[in-house]
């Protein structure tokens, strides 16, 4: 018995370390990008209600409400500033780090429709040094400051 227990303490460890190494391998060669919890506010007219990630190199932010029975979550590149991208039913948890992996990304222009509660119109984004703001399809105002 303790034979076996330790065979399957090793093949344990082993997996964790293959699979430890392939998230560093992924991460360095940049087909996963790590997506952190940041200090800042989500207001939903003018009521906080929400919580925000970002990117390691602060070029991608994910915002998400939760003033909704569902949280809803919008993904807006801060460089270009163009466009917002509703991520359907997917939100980040609230307080861990995400892995984003460059295939099949969980926040596209692929997501389903049927999924999106409030979509974001695009043409209302303003954007400031520390902040971003926008409409959405409902009419309520998104102000995410960082």
């Amino acid at each position: 018995m303790k034979k076996l227990l330790r065979v399957i303490g090793w093949l344990f460890a082993l997996v964790v370390i293959v699979i430890a190494f392939a998230m560093v391998h992924s991460t360095a060669n940049g087909y996963i990008r790590w997506y952190f919890r940041v200090g800042g506010t989500v207001t939903v007219d003018g009521r906080k209600t929400g919580y925000l990630h970002a990117n390691t190199t602060r070029t991608m932010l994910l915002v998400t409400r939760t003033d909704e029975s569902r949280p809803e979550t919008y993904l807006v590149p801060l460089p270009d500033r163009r466009f917002i991208t509703d991520c359907g039913d997917w939100h980040p948890i609230r307080f861990l780090p995400m892995p984003i992996g460059d295939i099949n990304p969980p926040c596209s222009i692929f997501t389903d429709p049927a999924t999106v509660q409030d979509a974001p119109v695009n043409s209302t984004l303003s954007t400031s040094r520390r902040s971003i703001e926008f409409l959405t399809a409902s009419g309520k105002r998104i102000k995410a400051e960082w």
